[in-house]
């Protein structure tokens, strides 16, 4: 089984080489496409200098083109994995041929943080991901985007990722995930997957462009997963308390 790890990257080059450090022990082909106006440059890696896209699902889709493995691995650049995570993925392609993706449960925060955040998305009450900070095996319509792995034949049957979506961290992994599972493929968790999400920042975008993703992901998936009024006013509660509780952060530390 013929397997590649894809890495979308911009910007980052520090948190990309730390991430790089654990993997290049495996023997799997690591291709980068690094979106900075400097290009990335290490050894042993095959790197897609690509400043001209924008955003991260054009960064992906570049990726799959690029390769011809069988299953590719999708890993953020702020991300550490498990030393097995690639011979488990490799074993699990091989032993479930009825799964077309498979993904790790990375989520290390607090329970207030994790429902928090989870609210901060459309379709919150509906969110297969939101209990998921145990290791667990189950089915699921979507997986966490910064570490999973899926079939190449599935992910470019359903069109790859939409890049109509320029930005990062605007919800493009989920998108994909529902479209995989909307045209009969299935996906899930596996306990065996390890991996750690550093979650360093400095990508999030800002809430204009947030509103302009919820606007287009109602526009796709509106029928399963309605915004209401109710799940409106949750959102915008939640996304105010996050942001007062953000300011007062460096005042406590500062005291």
């Amino acid at each position: 089984m013929r397997l590649a790890l894809l890495i979308p990257s911009k910007a980052r080059h520090g948190e990309l080489a730390r991430s790089l450090s654990g993997l290049q022990r495996t023997r799997t082909p690591i291709l980068i496409c690094d979106q900075s106006p400097q290009p990335f440059s290490h050894p042993g890696v095959t790197v897609l200098h690509r400043p001209d896209l924008s955003g991260l699902p054009a960064a992906r889709n570049a990726l799959l083109q690029a390769t011809d493995a069988k299953v590719v691995v999708f890993l953020d650049d702020d991300t550490d994995v498990a030393p097995d995570l690639l011979r488990e993925v490799e074993r699990l392609a091989a032993a479930e041929p009825h799964i077309a993706a498979w993904g790790a449960v990375v989520e290390t925060r607090g329970a207030w943080a994790r429902r928090q955040h989870r609210l901060l998305h459309l379709g919150c009450l509906r969110d297969s991901r939101r209990l998921t900070s145990r290791r667990i095996d189950h089915e699921t319509r979507e997986l966490f985007g910064c570490c999973f792995a899926v079939r190449r034949a599935a992910a470019l049957a359903v069109g790859g990722f939409d890049a109509r979506m320029p930005g990062y961290a605007l919800g493009e992994d989920r998108d994909f995930c529902w479209r995989l599972h909307q045209a009969g493929y299935r996906l899930r968790f596996a306990s065996g997957l390890r991996a750690h999400h550093r979650a360093v920042g400095g990508q999030r975008p800002p809430l204009a462009a947030r509103l302009r993703y919820l606007h287009w992901f109602v526009s796709r998936h509106g029928r399963g997963n309605p915004a209401s009024v109710v799940h409106a006013a949750v959102t915008m509660t939640a996304w105010v308390v996050a942001q007062m509780l953000g300011r007062l952060k460096p005042a406590v530390r500062a005291g």
